[in-house]
């Protein structure tokens, strides 16, 4: 609980600052469509549920961030075993960003639980979770 508290506050801090700075704007406002929103040190939201086969799209509203779901590349990132790991970025260059206006997808076919950050950005709370279940299969009489 105190992880979402913590968040909550750098988030609200932060879009504070942002708004400061460019005169209360809070950018272009040209957010591509997604499901996990990226922004100035936060996953908004922060915790989603999906069914395995689902594709999650985190779409950046601000430049400077990533999404790592490798536990090789950050220790906070935990998913389970036997699920593929994920990031916004291409081998080992854990710094690459991503640009504003811009989208990563990935595709979840292992069910449990995914702890996902942000590298640059892991330190200050800007991680989420996804949680991915199977699939319902039923239909409703």
């Amino acid at each position: 609980m105190s992880r979402h508290t913590r968040r909550q506050l750098v988030r609200a801090v932060g879009i504070g600052a942002v708004a400061g700075l460019a005169g209360c704007s809070l950018g272009s406002g040209n957010v591509p469509d997604g499901d996990i929103e990226v922004g100035t040190n936060y996953f908004d939201p922060d915790s989603l549920t999906v069914e395995v086969g689902e594709t999650v799209t985190w779409a950046f509203a601000d430049p400077g961030h990533n999404v790592c779901g490798d536990p090789d590349d950050h220790d906070d990132v935990s998913i389970p075993d036997g699920a593929e790991p994920f990031t916004s970025y291409d081998g080992d260059n854990r710094g690459a960003t991503v640009d504003a206006g811009e989208t990563y997808e990935h595709t979840f076919e292992t069910p449990g639980e995914y702890h996902y950050v942000c590298v640059p950005h892991a330190a200050v709370g800007m991680q989420g979770d996804i949680v991915v279940e199977e699939s319902s299969g039923g239909t409703e009489s």
